[in-house]
């Protein structure tokens, strides 16, 4: 499993949050929700921006993993953005 996909499922778990109410909550199947965790199907940037709000974790960790994102931080970091 991909660390994004692992990061997903650990923040829905951290808000105590199964597939059925987080798939509800932004409006999509709870098999697509399982389909996104286990990395088969990616999102549209809505459905991850709604799931992201939700869980309180960046968009970016939704298509990202966590060293993409890290050097994406450091690059705007870099050129002063």
């Amino acid at each position: 499993m991909h660390a994004r996909r692992e990061e997903l499922i650990a923040a829905r778990k951290k808000k105590k949050l199964t597939q059925n109410e987080l798939s509800e909550s932004v409006g999509i199947s709870r098999a697509f929700l399982a389909n996104i965790e286990r990395g088969e199907h990616d999102p549209s940037l809505k459905v991850a921006q709604l799931i992201s709000k939700k869980l309180g974790i960046s968009t970016d960790s939704i298509f990202f993993e966590s060293d993409v994102r890290n050097a994406n931080i450091l690059e705007r970091k870099i050129k002063g953005a």
